[in-house]
């Protein structure tokens, strides 16, 4: 077996980048969930020369692993067709800003003629329904604004027939998250994570004919409510202190939240 690693570290370019690797050997070729072990079709596929040519798109930030099974008999595979079932645009948002609480006062005493006292901290956590139907980033969305930090989370449903989902992986495209963490459910399955850089979730067995009910959930940092809340007027710039300067640490405020477009596609 030959494992290929491959990972697209070119942020800034903001375009997904198709490459063709060339590796040792002659054999069948499989895609391989990091996250799950499952196997798939790699996409394109040729063998020239002794050699098996695999032909690769990655978005800026996603990771691929690939392994090369020299003992099976190569196999020349196209890239698998990609036909969009739907595309959701009709969302009910609520965003959990997340603040800090009132501290709790803990208060023990064992009977040696003490007693102790500490605080501890506390999270507020506030739930901002927006009337905005339409995706955007928090800062933009109405009823939510750019002082928040928290959890979104996002409610649609969209429907398939029998026909649109037979014969073929089903994957749901989250567009953009903003880099946040989060998950998907489908018909109130178990929730399910995906990778930030390229958020697409493989929801094969879990749509089903029909209506079917969506919940993403994505969570951010809690930048935009330090900057509101005035934490980094008093966070020395260490980069300027090293350069014999005064200052203090500089931030914007950051895009939040489930961008999309949202996208069901059948993948071959």
């Amino acid at each position: 077996l030959l494992h290929l690693f491959a990972y697209h570290f070119l942020y800034e370019t903001g375009e997904a980048t198709e490459i063709e690797f060339s590796l040792p050997g002659e054999g069948a070729v499989r895609r391989v969930d990091p996250a799950t072990g499952e196997l798939r079709a790699p996409g394109a596929v040729r063998h020239e020369g002794g050699r098996t040519l695999l032909r690769v798109t990655l978005s800026p930030g996603e990771a691929a692993l690939f392994t090369v099974d020299r003992a099976s008999a190569p196999e020349a595979l196209e890239a698998p067709a990609v036909t969009t079932l739907a595309e959701l645009t009709d969302w009910r948002i609520a965003v959990e800003s997340w603040d800090a609480g009132e501290p709790e006062l803990i208060v023990e005493d064992r009977g040696l003629g003490y007693e102790t006292r500490e605080l501890r901290p506390t999270t507020a956590v506030t739930k901002l329904e927006s009337p905005s139907r339409a995706l955007a980033p928090w800062k933009d969305l109405e009823g939510v604004g750019p002082d928040v930090s928290g959890v979104g989370e996002y409610v649609a449903s969209f429907a398939v027939s029998a026909a649109d989902i037979d014969g073929g992986r089903l994957v749901l495209d989250l567009g953009s998250t903003s880099g946040g963490l989060g998950s998907v459910r489908v018909n109130g399955s178990e929730p399910r994570g995906f990778d930030t850089s390229r958020p697409v979730v493989d929801v094969t067995d879990l749509v089903r004919d029909g209506a079917n009910d969506l919940v993403v959930r994505v969570s951010s940092s809690l930048n935009n409510r330090l900057i509101a809340r005035g934490y980094y007027d008093a966070i020395p710039d260490i980069g300027l202190m090293l350069a014999n300067r005064q200052g203090v640490h500089q931030t914007v405020v950051r895009d939040y939240g489930l961008q999309g477009p949202v996208r069901l596609h059948r993948v071959g």
